[in-house]
């Protein structure tokens, strides 16, 4: 990260970059001094969980992260006890969709204080193309100088017919730049799919500057549709191609996806990206 933030700061204008820093999230400004304390909580505020439905009715094992983080880390021993609730709000039913085994995790010194907390959903009697969410709370925090971050986890549990991406593919966009590169789409222990180069090419091929830049996602396929997305490589620190939907032709293998970029006002701010199976 620290590489891309070099590059970038050679590439635009200082304003730009300052932009991206203002945007953090006010409970990342964990303030300062001995009084400071950390905030535990879930490392992701949103996550996709893939199933593909079989008549076999098999089941999906995955896992929720944790983490503990903020301005005293250093000086911060011992163990700390996390504890979560399903909200009220949620669609997907225990015992239905998913198991929850445990609903608490211990975050260790000797884990860096990170953590799973497995998690599987269940297949039997859905109908796919289907999805339900989990919302997920912490419900109390148990460790020195740690407080619970006040923040939820919207897992959503995405059931999907069977299909297959995995391949090299030709990919390109409509931003009027770059030109068309090779990359691979292998697919993850979750059902989900990686593409080395999730972007459509526009970071790192000739679009902004930064060449050797591939910004890679990972994308949910829910029967021919691309569900949003926001997990790529540079879109949590610089929302740069964020997926916004788009479709898989299994018939000529093509995936098609729409893309933004909010990092600075100097690049195309939407394009299309074309991922054409070789």
């Amino acid at each position: 990260m620290k590489n891309f933030i070099y590059i970038i700061l050679v590439t635009i204008v200082a304003g730009n970059l300052v932009s991206c820093v203002d945007s953090t999230a006010p409970e990342d400004e964990f303030g300062s001094g001995a009084s400071a304390v950390n905030f535990a909580g879930f490392t992701q505020s949103s996550q996709a969980l893939s199933a593909v439905v079989y008549d076999d009715e098999r089941s999906y094992d995955s896992n929720i992260a944790f983490e503990v983080k903020g301005p005293s880390m250093e000086s911060t021993t011992g163990d700390v006890a996390v504890s979560i609730a399903i909200d009220e709000s949620s669609t997907a039913v225990e015992g239905t969709h998913f198991t929850l085994d445990e609903k608490s995790i211990v975050l260790s010194e000797d884990g860096d204080y990170r953590g799973l907390l497995p998690i599987t959903v269940l297949t039997a009697g859905i109908e796919p193309p289907n999805t339900f969410d989990l919302i997920l709370k912490i419900s109390s925090v148990d460790g020195k100088g740690v407080v619970a971050n006040g923040k939820t986890i919207a897992v959503k549990m995405v059931y999907q017919c069977y299909s297959d991406l995995s391949g090299t593919y030709l990919v390109q966009n409509d931003a009027n730049c770059g030109t068309a590169v090779l990359t691979t789409i292998v697919k993850n222990d979750d059902g989900s799919w990686h593409i080395g180069i999730g972007d459509g090419g526009f970071l790192g091929h000739g679009c902004t500057g930064n060449p050797g830049l591939d910004n890679w996602s990972n994308i949910v396929e829910l029967c021919g549709e691309i569900l949003p997305s926001d997990d790529l490589e540079y879109a949590d620190c610089c929302t740069i191609g964020n997926i916004q939907g788009g479709t898989w032709d299994a018939d000529n293998g093509i995936l098609t996806m729409e893309h933004t970029q909010a990092f600075t006002g100097n690049w195309a701010g939407a394009w299309v990206s074309t991922y054409t199976r070789q």
